[in-house]
C-alpha cells in the first residue's frame, strides 16, 4: 500500500521520487531495512519500467492506446506487473493476490478487483514471450516499449548517438546507479572514512577519477547515522564531483556559484579552497537556499554564503563586485541522470529543451559580466541534450567575443582525458566509462571558458 501511495504522490505533486522516499523513511522510523529496500525497489523500479509496464497492461487487457486508465488503477496495475516481470523472489501468485487485495481495499468494487486479477494473470502467463517490436526492425518502438523511454526521447537519441549507443543508454537508465559519496577532506581522509564505513559493515572503494570519491557497496541510509550528520561526507556522483575540479578554485579567491542548491558543488569548492576565501551561492528558491545553509553547517564550512536570487535578473551585489571564477551548473532537463530520477523521463517534452536553452543562455550572459578579466567560467549540466550543451556554449561564445573556450586536456590530469572529447569538452554517459568496464557515471557535460584581456589561468597543469 505504501509504495502505491508514493507513486500516487509522485504523479500528482510532481515530487522527486528520491526526495519523497527519503522524507517517508525519516518519518516512518519503524520501517525495517528490508521493508525500506523493498519499497525503494517497487517505487523506483516501477518508474524506470513504466513504459514497458503500460505496454503490457494495454496489450494483455486488449485496451486501445487511446483509452486512458484511471491513474489510481494504472499505478496499482504497474506495481503488480513490475513484480511479475522483474522480481523473481516474489511469487507470481503473491504479486497477483496482493494487487487484488489492494484493489478491493482502494476501490470497494469487485469488478475492478476481477479486472486486476485477469490482467496480471495474463501478463504472468506470457512472461518471456512478449511480442515487443524488434530492435533491428523498429529501433524507436523497441526503445519506447521494451526499454521504457518516451518515443520522442528514443528518436532523439537514435539521431544523436546511433542505434547501439542509444540502446545502451536506455538499458543503463533502467539499472540502479552506483552509490557514491564525496569525502569531506576538511574532517578526514578518504582512507579514514573507508575505515569508518567498514566498522558499520559497509564496504567501499575509491572512485577512479575524483580524489574525494568513494563508491559504497550499499546505501548507508545516511540520514540515520552519525557519519552523515557529523559532516564526514556528502552524497554526490563522481561525475558531479569532477565539476568543481574543472573550475580549479584556489584558497582566498572570490567565487560565484550561480545555481547552487542543494550545495554539492559549493561545498566541494569550499573544501578545495581549504575553507578560505568567499563563495556566493545563489539559487532561485528560498527553501533550497536553506538546504545549502544546512549542508554547509553540517560539513563545517564557513566561506559559503547562500543567497536567494533570480540569475536572469539583476544580481544582488554591486556591479563593481567581480569574481575570480564563476560556476554555472545550469538548471537543465536532467536527461543524464534518469537512472537516479526515472520520473523525469515521463515529465519532459521536446519543447522543454529549447525553453531551458533560453534560460541557460540568459543566466550565462547575465553572470559572465561579473567575471574578472582572465577569470574562469565553467558551464555544466546533467543532461545529454545537445540543445542544452554544445548549442548553449556555441551561442554564448558567438555573442560574447570576450570569452574563449579552453581545451580541458590542457590542464587536467592525463587520467581524466578519456572523459574529454575532441573539442576539449567534458562528457560522461550513464552507460559506460572508457577503460573502466562495469563502472558507470551520471551523464554530465561541462565547458571551461576564459574571459579575455587578462592572463589565462592554467588550472591543474
Amino acid at each position: 500500500m505504501l509504495a502505491w501511495k508514493l507513486l500516487q504522490r509522485i504523479e500528482k505533486s510532481q515530487a522527486f521520487a528520491d526526495i519523497l522516499l527519503e522524507k517517508t523513511f525519516a518519518q516512518q522510523k519503524d520501517l525495517r531495512p528490508l521493508d525500506r529496500a523493498m519499497i525503494m525497489e517497487l517505487v523506483l523500479g516501477t518508474l524506470r519500467w513504466q513504459g514497458r509496464l503500460d505496454w503490457l497492461i494495454r496489450h494483455y487487457s486488449h485496451q486501445s492506446p487511446e483509452r486512458k486508465t484511471e491513474p489510481r488503477l494504472l499505478n496499482l496495475l504497474r506495481l503488480g506487473a513490475y513484480q511479475i516481470q522483474f522480481l523473481d523472489r516474489v511469487p507470481v501468485s503473491a504479486a497477483v493476490d496482493e494487487s487484488v487485495r489492494l484493489a478491493k481495499a482502494i476501490f470497494k468494487n469487485p469488478k475492478i478487483a476481477g479486472y486486476v486479477n485477469a490482467v496480471l494473470r495474463s501478463i504472468a502467463r506470457h512472461k518471456g514471450g512478449e511480442n515487443f517490436p524488434r530492435f533491428l526492425d523498429q529501433p524507436g518502438e523497441y526503445l519506447t516499449h521494451a526499454l521504457s523511454h518516451p518515443h520522442w526521447l528514443a528518436e532523439e537519441w537514435l539521431r544523436n548517438f546511433g542505434s547501439e549507443i542509444a540502446q545502451q543508454i536506455c538499458l543503463a537508465n533502467n539499472r540502479p546507479p552506483p552509490f557514491t559519496v564525496r569525502v569531506n577532506t576538511l574532517k578526514g581522509s578518504r582512507e579514514s572514512l573507508q575505515e569508518k564505513f567498514e566498522s558499520l559493515g559497509i564496504l567501499s572503494q575509491p572512485a577512479p577519477f575524483a580524489p574525494e570519491g568513494l563508491i559504497l557497496g550499499k546505501s548507508p541510509f545516511h540520514a540515520d547515522h552519525r557519519l552523515f550528520s557529523d559532516g564526514f561526507y556528502f552524497v554526490q556522483d563522481e561525475a558531479s564531483q569532477m565539476v568543481a575540479h574543472l573550475l580549479s578554485p584556489r584558497p582566498g579567491e572570490q567565487i560565484l556559484d550561480a545555481c547552487s542548491a542543494p550545495g554539492g558543488k559549493s561545498t566541494h569548492l569550499a573544501q578545495l579552497m581549504e575553507n578560505r576565501g568567499l563563495i556566493l551561492a545563489l539559487d532561485l528558491y528560498r527553501s533550497r537556499v536553506q538546504l545549502i545553509r544546512e549542508n554547509c553547517c553540517r560539513l563545517g564550512l564557513a566561506i559559503v554564503h547562500p543567497i536567494a536570487a533570480d540569475m536572469t535578473q539583476s544580481l544582488p551585489f554591486p556591479p563593481s563586485f567581480l569574481f575570480d571564477r564563476i560556476l554555472v551548473d545550469a538548471p537543465c532537463s536532467g536527461l543524464g541522470i534518469l537512472h537516479r530520477n526515472p520520473e523525469t523521463k515521463w515529465r519532459r517534452q521536446p519543447q522543454d529543451l529549447l525553453n531551458l536553452q533560453r534560460v541557460q543562455l540568459e543566466i550565462l550572459e547575465n553572470v559572465s559580466c561579473r567575471l574578472k578579466p582572465g577569470g574562469v567560467l565553467v558551464y555544466s549540466t546533467c543532461t545529454l541534450a545537445r540543445e542544452e550543451n554544445e548549442e548553449v556554449v556555441e551561442n554564448f561564445l558567438h555573442r560574447r567575443k570576450d570569452f574563449h573556450l579552453q581545451n580541458l586536456k590542457s590542464f587536467l590530469p592525463e587520467g581524466w582525458h578519456p572523459l574529454i572529447d575532441e573539442g576539449g569538452l567534458f562528457r560522461t554517459y550513464p552507460y559506460a566509462v572508457p577503460f573502466r568496464e562495469g563502472y558507470r557515471l551520471d551523464g554530465f557535460f561541462a565547458a571551461r571558458m576564459i574571459r579575455k584581456n587578462g592572463q589565462v589561468d592554467h588550472g591543474m597543469v
